[in-house]
């Protein structure tokens, strides 16, 4: 087998470089991702050019079926259900009308507060605390009308939460302190801590790890809590995670860098 990497990020040297918008059926382009060791993606890919690329390789790096099947909060919650990780008790829900029909017969399963969540938006910005049924009307104003959500039992996180990001198989991880706020979220006034809890954040970091390696993710950030001395709870991956917690884009950077390096690096061994 011909020891050569394919690689679609030009800023990122490997034996053989190609334009990110090289056409994937041209015969030749077929026949270098069949023959390459491994294939290295561009930092965007569209789903169906996905599809081309892995149906011609042996290696890719990094795997999306993740990215692209569970982008959503609400599949997400099959996901978790699925990996059999501890996470919040949810219901998911096609539309806003649909919740607020539910809620209207039935009530809250789980008496209140809970957490409303929209499928979509990083940051917490579709993410609400629920003290009481006259708050789920207000907050589905706010949310698109023909898309799906959840809502979820309340998790008692102690005012913080664990950012965990997966690189290959390597994990990077902080503590994300609210000061006794429902939000956490750094954009939202989080204070950052690296150093803090270190026992929860090995016992999340195995967590993550031994997650990715079963569902097959490379690069993403989860975001857990500890309620209690149990497995820690998963609430959400965050596939386009910020960086300011990392250090900034620059160590983004470079974690991933070594990732990538780490992945060339073992299928050369094999």
């Amino acid at each position: 087998m011909p020891s050569f990497f394919v690689s679609f990020q030009p800023e990122i040297r490997m034996e053989e470089n190609l334009p990110p918008f090289t056409s994937i059926e041209d015969p030749r382009t077929i026949d270098l991702l069949g023959k390459a060791v491994g294939v290295l993606l561009p930092s965007y890919v569209a789903p169906w050019t996905y599809r081309s690329i892995t149906q011609h390789a042996k290696n890719w790096f990094p795997r999306l079926e993740a990215l692209f099947n569970f982008r959503g909060k609400t599949s997400q919650v099959h996901l978790f259900d699925s990996m059999g990780v501890r996470h919040p008790e949810s219901l998911v829900f096609e539309t806003p009308l649909c919740l607020q029909a539910y809620i209207d017969e039935h009530e809250s399963p789980w008496g209140y507060p809970i957490v409303l969540k929209g499928d979509l938006g990083g940051g917490g910005v579709t993410v609400f605390p629920v003290y009481g049924g006259e708050d789920i009307a207000k907050y589905l104003l706010k949310l698109p009308k023909d898309k799906p959500l959840l809502i979820q039992k309340w998790v008692e996180h102690g005012g913080k939460d664990l950012r965990v990001v997966i690189y290959g198989d390597q994990t990077v991880s902080y503590f994300r302190v609210g000061g006794g706020q429902f939000y956490n979220n750094v954009c939202r006034g989080g204070r950052i801590d690296h150093g803090g809890w270190p026992e929860l954040q090995q016992k999340g970091a195995s967590a993550v790890l031994e997650f990715c390696t079963r569902a097959g993710i490379d690069i993403a950030g989860f975001d857990l809590m500890f309620p209690d001395d149990g497995a820690p709870v998963f609430i959400e991956v965050n596939f386009r995670f910020g960086r300011k917690g990392l250090g900034g884009l620059k160590e983004h950077q470079r974690h991933l860098l070594r990732a990538i390096l780490r992945w060339r690096d073992l299928l050369l061994s094999n």
